[in-house]
């Protein structure tokens, strides 16, 4: 079967969020699309239920109900802090950034102690793609909660998403003078080494920090890769652990369904896949993934199964789309084929195996 375009599986996210438990869509920011790209939140919509800054609050129903409620709550208790945490969050489960960072900022003004207020704010900007008022909102937040352990553990995790290795060292620095044995400074740690392509003393710090708290995630999942990564055989059970310790995490059994792919223990991959899936349902590899391993096991019908609900999960997987169009052309469908090569150029008007695919059918049907 002649093949359009390169296929293989999508790669476990790398893991730069939550290190109690790497929660795909809250530890993943800035990292890897898990869910539909398309606008889900009408900022317009919005607009005219933004805080006045001054504890107002305008009765414009959002028709989110979430929000109302909180909106309700605030209207009867316009001073209270915590409310505008609340319906904050609400805001930013809809992407409503603009308005969880107003509500965010009147909650510090109304009390500039709320340590969880200048945490999330910090957050809302990160995932606003405003790193730079991100980092400054935890330094301020640092400054204003010295010594703080649970503040300089994030201050860590935004110096180590941007990249900023020299200052989240120093970070923890501030930590283990504190609490040597920190099992998130450990994990942290152990993240820095990794990238400075330090395996032992990285595999050192996540067994620590394991050590320490048996329940972070993370530490399991990247202590894990890094055995298998040294053929060590211990690496299986540091994923099984993972994925015992929280059934919901995505990134663990990716990482483990990793692990038989590597050992070409495909059968074994798409059951993991399948669990995956069945915990996770919203996660969009996992069917991409079994689609292109089924492939391998030349089951057209099986893959193109998978890349269906891949679609219907994620309208914009491009890569969904060619790889359905190869099923599609091999099963005899050149009409489908075309239609799934041309939505992939649709979604990535510059990807090479898309045009490809689609100058690669143009000519085929050119010589019949």
């Amino acid at each position: 079967m002649p093949v359009c375009g390169s296929f293989e599986v999508l790669p476990c996210p790398k893991l730069t969020g939550s290190t109690k438990s790497s929660n795909f869509d809250a530890g993943m920011r800035n990292v890897k699309r898990i869910v539909p790209g398309i606008l889900i939140f009408p900022f317009l919509l919005l607009a005219a239920c933004q805080p006045s800054g001054e504890g107002k609050e305008e009765k414009t129903a959002t028709g989110y109900p979430d929000i109302d409620r909180a909106t309700e709550r605030l209207e009867a208790s316009p001073e209270d802090p915590t409310l505008y945490l609340a319906r904050a969050k609400a805001y930013m489960g809809y992407e409503g950034f603009d308005q969880a960072i107003g509500d965010l900022k009147e909650a510090i003004r109304l009390d500039s102690q709320y340590v969880d207020a200048w945490h999330l704010l910090a957050d809302a900007y990160l995932d606003y793609y405003n790193s730079r008022m991100a980092l400054n909102t935890m330094y301020a937040a640092a400054a204003r909660f010295p010594g703080h352990t649970p503040t300089l553990l994030k201050l860590t995790e935004f110096q180590y998403i941007l990249t900023m290795t020299k200052g989240a060292e120093r970070t923890l620095e501030q930590i283990f003078s504190r609490e040597p044995l920190n099992a998130d400074a450990w994990f942290w740690k152990g993240m820095i080494l990794r990238d400075e392509g330090k395996s032992e003393d990285a595999i050192k710090a996540f067994q620590t920090a394991t050590a320490q708290d048996p329940f972070l995630i993370d530490a399991w999942v990247e202590c894990g890769k890094l055995l298998h990564k040294k053929k060590d055989a211990r690496a299986l059970s540091y994923f099984e652990r993972a994925v015992q310790l929280d059934s919901m995490n995505a990134p663990a059994w990716h990482a483990l369904a990793e692990y038989h792919q590597d050992r070409d223990e495909i059968d074994r991959a798409l059951e993991v896949y399948r669990q995956l899936a069945g915990h996770v349902p919203q996660y969009v590899d996992a069917y991409f993934n079994s689609g292109i391993l089924w492939l391998e096991r030349d089951s057209l019908r099986k893959a193109a199964e998978q890349f269906d609900l891949t679609i219907k999960m994620d309208p914009t997987h491009a890569r969904a789309y060619l790889a359905r169009g190869n099923t599609r052309l091999w099963s005899g469908d050149p009409v489908g084929a075309r239609r799934d090569f041309e939505q992939a150029l649709i979604l990535e008007p510059d990807w090479e195996d898309a045009k490809s695919a689609l100058d690669q059918l143009d000519q085929t049907e050119q010589q019949q």
